[in-house]
């Protein structure tokens, strides 16, 4: 047991002025009388002194209980596990619920004091490692003394990504000994969690995308509160253009849509509605060529350079007389992969002709092609399109298909850490898919792939989803606890309480 705040047990002295009031000497006051009938009275009160004495005891004793109780409640009385092993773990939620505000504070500024408490009270010769828990995880501090990490717990910031927890899960397996998950969610990624702040009342903007096409902007509201809430979303340019109100149910999510944008090339949506967390209330639309994804195209492909150009949210570039690539792009689209050697490692590429690694045999006839149920697939018709004989592709791990020939896969796509990559051996020359309608349709899926269905580039607007990955336990033996602390300022109030009903029925009858 130890106290968050021990100076409040000071206030214990003042209990030593409800013992000096009690038994403090009262004064004897003479008064004559012309009435012997005032005996009664006097023999009467002789008669319940001994009850009103125990009534009387009765009522100091429970007097000083309560006083205890709110003596020790301002101390903030907080029980804490004792720690196992050499090496210990806290993994601090840096994501952006974190920076909901209660009661002046941060829970992010709440973990903090969290951390720094339990780092005060760890053996000296504890190591101590911390991780950040965000999109990206990683191992900020390793095998620290207090000090070191006391000062680096004070550093830190939090971010506005949001929490992927399948990366901290994988983050946190490369570390032994105790580990602490400090958020404020409800789940857990190690042996014991602390949690901050109470309820996420919160209403935020989850995406906006612009439509080139109708010139509107559909903006997605979601009450991530357990009440409904009415909620005004407004559109600004320099000032404020237009104001529309909805009703959202607990976990409720819906659109608001504004037409006629192109007159300025930057909107802000803003719900105006106060709330814990004001970072996922505001989202920044930019229009203009100077905000569109920009795609290299190196080879040459006057079907598929078509299809691109009508792509209206992104720029394509071709590189020219085998220049050096000087500048760096959103998406490489390489016509021979041998090629792709010269560009960033962590690049976005689509491999339009892998190299011989990657494929696995080649098919004698034409074929039918068949696209199989994906982001790729969305409102295209594909019951007529057929290739005359190309390569297919390996299945590879982590890897899933986007069209197939023979039940075979003519091309993929999956992601390596941060890159994405599309392996395609699908010849655009050989292939009837070029001339359909939906073939522009399929283009520009892919470009929605390649930038996370998001048509607008910008940094500072809130993610998409504050959470991902599975929100459960990690496999841990059934007798590790997950919370790490108990707090009894709750309890102690609620006991003061009960002693003062208690204190007033003795009160009562003392009478």
């Amino acid at each position: 047991m130890k106290f968050l705040n021990p100076l409040g047990l000071l206030l214990g002295l003042l209990l030593s002025l409800i013992i000096l009031l009690y038994f403090k000497k009262k004064q004897i006051i003479e008064k004559k009388v012309s009435n012997i009938v005032i005996w009664d009275e006097v023999i009467k009160e002789v008669e319940g002194v001994k009850s009103r004495k125990i009534n009387k005891y009765l009522s100091l004793i429970l007097q000083l209980i309560i006083g205890g109780c709110i003596v020790l409640s301002f101390a903030k009385p907080l029980w804490v596990e004792d720690f196992k092993g050499e090496e210990i773990t806290f993994a601090i939620d840096c994501s952006i619920t974190m920076k909901s505000v209660e009661n002046g504070k941060t829970h992010f500024q709440m973990a903090k004091e969290k951390i720094e408490n339990h780092i005060e009270n760890l053996d000296d010769e504890k190591r101590i490692n911390i991780v950040l828990c965000k999109n990206s995880s990683s191992i900020y501090l390793k095998d620290a003394k207090k000090e070191e990490a006391k000062k680096a717990i004070e550093s830190l910031a939090c971010s506005n990504e949001g929490l992927n927890i399948d990366y901290a899960r994988e983050t946190l397996k490369s570390l032994s000994g105790e580990k602490i998950i400090v958020t404020d969610k409800d789940l857990s990624l190690g042996s014991h969690r602390i949690k901050v702040g109470n309820k996420f009342e919160n209403v935020g903007i989850i995406h906006a995308n612009y439509d080139y096409y109708t010139d509107t902007i559909l903006c997605r509201i979601k009450n991530y509160g357990k009440s409904k809430k009415e909620v005004l979303v407004g559109l600004y340019d320099d000032q404020k253009r237009d104001l529309k109100g909805i009703s959202l149910d607990s976990k409720e999510e819906r659109d608001v849509s504004f037409q006629g944008l192109k007159v300025a090339k930057n909107w802000t949506l803003k719900i105006e509605n106060e709330d814990v967390l004001k970072e996922d209330n505001v989202f920044i639309v930019n229009l203009g060529e100077d905000h569109k994804k920009q795609v290299l195209f190196i080879g040459e492909n006057v079907f598929l350079e078509k299809a691109l150009l009508s792509v209206p949210f992104i720029h394509v570039e071709r590189e020219r007389n085998k220049e050096p690539i000087n500048k760096s792009y959103d998406l490489y689209i390489v016509e021979k992969e041998g090629e792709a050697q010269k560009l960033p490692e962590s690049a976005n590429i689509w491999y339009i002709n892998p190299d011989v690694e990657h494929i696995d045999g080649k098919m004698k006839v034409a074929a039918m092609i068949k696209a199989i149920d994906s982001p790729f697939s969305k409102d295209l018709d594909m019951t007529k399109v057929y290739t005359k004989p190309i390569s297919y592709l390996k299945d590879q791990e982590g890897y899933s298909t986007i069209l197939q020939a023979n039940e075979k896969p003519i091309m993929i796509y999956g992601k390596e850490k941060m890159q994405k990559i599309i392996y395609g051996s699908i010849d655009f020359n050989k292939t009837n898919l070029v001339m359909m309608p939906d073939f522009p349709i399929f283009i520009e899926n892919i470009m929605d792939w390649f930038f996370d269905g998001g048509k607008i580039n910008v940094l500072n607007n809130p993610p998409p989803k504050l959470v991902v990955g599975e929100i459960k336990d990690i496999e841990e033996p059934k007798e590790i606890r997950k919370n790490l602390e108990k707090d009894f300022t709750t309890l102690l109030a609620g006991l003061a309480l009960l002693f003062m009903i208690m204190e007033w029925e003795v009160y009562k009858r003392a009478a």
